[in-house]
């Protein structure tokens, strides 16, 4: 993944200078401004601010956090924002974090801060082919943890905006309802098979397979595609734990999927991680590991 280029990081000063000096921001909607990295968090502040606020997203539908630079017209965003809620683990964050602090004083909640993370080479995130070293960062695949940032978006909002902090406690309440059914519900689904493991392009879904006691195989080896000997090790082990499943994110070229998956004799089923529609996305792939293909 890279950084935000050096003349992004000049923009972002230039813009800092620009703010009028007072504190107040300037709003270009008649609702405060929250930004959000990618399009599940949009949706975790919905469920709790509902439409007191304008979400505004960084990475777009369809975009691939690991190759993503804001544009100028989201730093412009992000001058008259009051907040801005990051998963915290994407490196386009960690250059984004001192800039949103010093230059434009706005402030940022990482999401991650009190996440049980998952180190990339360890079971929930199997690869037959090699390991990845570091942190997975795909935290809001696990309804925990989404329970976990939604605290900490709800405190966050009633400090920004306390004239609604009943509201949002009362939305809070109805969201944790709506994670236990959804839990439930993942739970009933995979329930149906006994298989426990599935293929999938690219390790997004580890926190997924943690909380539902799934294995998760990976296809791509360190970030890339895999070699020969890495597809066949992959063949080899999805038939030896009976994989019935192959997945591969939109955001990634289904080819590569698609010959492990005719080897196997499977089919490949495309799912979101990154949807707006984070409570059907979490469905659908409990569907897709069971064999109960909804597309």
């Amino acid at each position: 993944m890279r950084r935000i280029s050096g003349i992004m990081v000049f923009l972002v000063v230039v813009l800092g200078l620009m703010l009028p000096a007072c504190t107040e921001k300037k709003h270009t909607t008649s609702k405060p401004i929250v930004m959000v990295s990618i399009q599940p968090i949009k949706y975790f502040v919905e469920q709790i601010a509902d439409t007191l606020v304008d979400v505004r997203v960084m990475v777009p539908p369809g975009s691939s956090p690991e190759m993503f630079e804001p544009t100028p017209g989201q730093m412009v965003d992000l001058s008259n924002a009051d907040i801005y809620f990051a998963i915290g683990l994407l490196d386009f964050e960690k250059g984004l974090e001192p800039k949103l602090k010093d230059q434009l004083k706005v402030r940022y909640v990482n999401l991650s801060g009190k996440a049980d993370l998952i180190k990339e080479g360890t079971d929930e995130h199997d690869s037959a082919g090699g390991h990845h070293h570091g942190v997975d960062p795909h935290i809001w695949m696990s309804v925990e943890e989404v329970r976990k940032m939604s605290m900490q978006i709800l405190q966050n909002l009633q400090q920004l905006y306390p004239a609604h902090s009943d509201f949002f406690s009362n939305n809070y309440i109805a969201f944790g309802s709506k994670l236990d059914s959804l839990k439930e519900q993942v739970n009933r689904i995979l329930g149906k098979s006994s298989n426990r493991a599935f293929l999938v392009y690219h390790p997004a879904l580890g926190y997924y397979a943690r909380e539902f006691g799934l294995r998760q195989i990976s296809i791509e080896q360190e970030g890339k595609n895999p070699s020969l000997k890495g597809v066949v090790d992959v063949v080899d082990q999805a038939r030896r734990l009976g994989v019935s499943a192959v997945l591969s994110q939109s955001q990634f070229d289904i080819r590569n999927a698609q010959v492990i998956a005719d080897e196997l004799n499977l089919r490949v089923v495309k799912v979101d991680p990154l949807a707006e529609d984070w409570e059907n996305s979490m469905l659908h792939i409990a569907r897709a590991i069971s064999g109960e293909h909804d597309e």
